[in-house]
């Protein structure tokens, strides 16, 4: 069929004024648009090119920061048949930019009415227990968990669910570890979780922990952690209105009264009770301020997981009685009186390390082999703690460690590499030659 001879168009104004640039390439009169015909002179293709007005004088010092973007808009027209009378018209096809992804729930959180404690498990690995409710990006939820950490890398090992019982108030928890190294983990002071250090994980004992005991039989309003200056018990509110204190290790139930009598002297102590060796910083003495604290080695009669009462060393004026008294009556300055020593259960005790200076210290970890301490050298309250290893025999200083200004670590256990310190919710790992290091604080 023949072609319809028909005039060429400026496909942008639609003007016939043309002139020709190369072969089959032509450029618009009226407003500078190129435009070609493809080889079998159906389609016809274009380029807009922007027309920018007379410019002024160029300026001496300055070259232009960009040039002008050229629009390509590059439309396909697909305009098949341009010439014949049924060409479609152009169709234009516009990108619309894909919705943004929604964002991933950020991962990291962070920890509130968090208790925390370091052990030794039962891979002779120390490990950091911390419980708290668990909260995203400042967006709290409603549950807790438990977190069983690496002591000595920071890594989390397992978090485990904590259900938490009706509270009108925030979760509340509490932590409390007996000499035997059993782990117990109170919520808001009426449910009681007993922590597998093997398994890491909890498991209920409210119920089974207080079953036998004829004084429990009203059952338990509160629960909460004992002192563990006066051994391994818990201090119970009853459903009768009584405040009982319940040794587990011995299945013990104590009153007020009897708990005083059974934390003091020799006569109150459990079957076959042991010698044990320990040691314990002197008090800051208020009749003698300037006397030195001292770091106390001592043998005792160990009650075995029922009551107990430390003794309290710090230098005073013994006057043999109880009353009143003035300087003028006859007196002895000691640091610890002969009853408070029965009471204590005391057999003998000397200074460990005579003449040494200590300020702020305290007792990290002791054994038979080596004793760790953190005070400061001087009275300074800006000089920083340090951290010292001594042998527990001799008190020779195996190595001293300062630490840097915001660290104050309060509890360490021993395992195969050294030492691992807790400093809150941080950990640092000491070698057996002081070599520190510290690990990232978890959430």
């Amino acid at each position: 069929m023949a072609k319809a001879i028909k005039a060429i168009e400026c496909p942008k104004c639609g003007s016939t004024q043309k002139a020709l640039v190369s072969p089959e390439v032509f450029r618009c009169e009226n407003c500078g648009t190129e435009y070609f015909l493809d080889n079998d002179d159906i389609n016809i293709n274009y380029t807009v090119r922007q027309v920018a007005p007379p410019a002024g004088p160029a300026p001496k010092l300055r070259v232009l920061a960009g040039v002008v973007a050229v629009v390509a808009l590059l439309l396909v027209f697909g305009a098949r048949q341009l010439f014949t009378r049924d060409a479609p018209q152009p169709v234009f096809v516009a990108s619309v930019p894909a919705a943004p992804a929604e964002e991933e729930k950020s991962s990291k959180f962070s920890f509130s009415s968090r208790e925390a404690l370091l052990y030794l498990a039962p891979t002779q690995k120390p490990v950091l227990f911390q419980v708290g409710t668990r909260s995203y990006d400042g967006e709290t939820q409603d549950s807790s968990y438990a977190v069983f950490a690496d002591a000595t890398t920071g890594a989390a090992l397992k978090s485990v669910p904590v259900p938490i019982p009706p509270s009108a108030s925030s979760p509340d928890f509490d932590l409390k570890q007996f000499s035997n190294g059993d782990l117990y983990l109170i919520a808001n002071k009426t449910a009681v979780y007993r922590v597998d250090k093997a398994a890491n994980s909890l498991k209920e004992v409210t119920k089974p922990l207080f079953q036998g005991q004829p004084k429990l039989t009203s059952g338990i309003a509160t629960v909460e952690a004992g002192d563990d200056d006066y051994g391994d018990y818990f201090a119970l509110f009853t459903n009768d209105g009584r405040n009982l204190m319940y040794f587990p290790l011995i299945h013990q139930v104590y009153t007020q009264d009897d708990f005083y009598e059974a934390r003091h002297g020799f006569s109150t102590l459990q079957p076959r009770a042991p010698t044990k060796t320990a040691f314990i910083f002197s008090r800051k003495s208020t009749t003698y301020p300037e006397d030195k604290i001292q770091l106390i080695k001592y043998q005792y009669r160990d009650n075995g997981g029922g009551a107990r009462d430390l003794p309290r060393f710090e230098w005073s004026d013994d006057y043999g009685g109880s009353g009143i008294f003035t300087d003028a009556d006859p007196h002895v300055k000691r640091l610890i009186t002969p009853y408070e020593l029965k009471e204590a259960r005391v057999l003998s005790y000397a200074d460990f390390t005579p003449g040494r200076l200590y300020f702020d210290p305290s007792l990290l970890y002791a054994d038979a082999d080596y004793v760790l301490i953190s005070f400061k050298p001087t009275a300074s309250p800006t000089i920083p703690v340090s951290v010292q290893c001594l042998d527990a025999r001799t008190g020779a200083i195996r190595f001293t460690q300062p630490l840097a200004a915001s660290d104050s670590p309060d509890r360490a256990i021993r395992y195969a590499q050294g030492f691992a310190l807790q400093d809150g919710h941080q950990t640092y790992t000491l070698s057996l030659i002081g070599q520190l290091q510290k690990h990232s604080e978890l959430p």
